[in-house]
């Protein structure tokens, strides 16, 4: 599951992304990265960067295992 304090959605037309952490992760040095398949991961503090629409499917994927779960009980 992902903490929604590690987690920073971002605009569908952004490729790369800076870090350098944030009050909660802590702060590091400033390093930049490049989303592939719409998302990147901080090595230094863990903060997960997706796209929109990433995130939209990772949502519609959780919905349907949740439907499907619920149906079984």
């Amino acid at each position: 599951m992902i903490k929604r304090q590690n987690l920073k959605i971002l605009k569908n037309h952004e490729t790369s992304i800076s870090c350098d952490g944030d009050s909660v992760s802590g702060r590091h040095p400033k390093i930049f990265l490049t989303l592939k398949d719409g998302s990147a991961e901080c090595y230094y503090c863990g903060k997960i960067f997706v796209t929109e629409d990433t995130h939209e499917k990772y949502l519609n994927k959780a919905r349907k295992n949740f439907k499907k779960n619920k149906k079984n009980v």
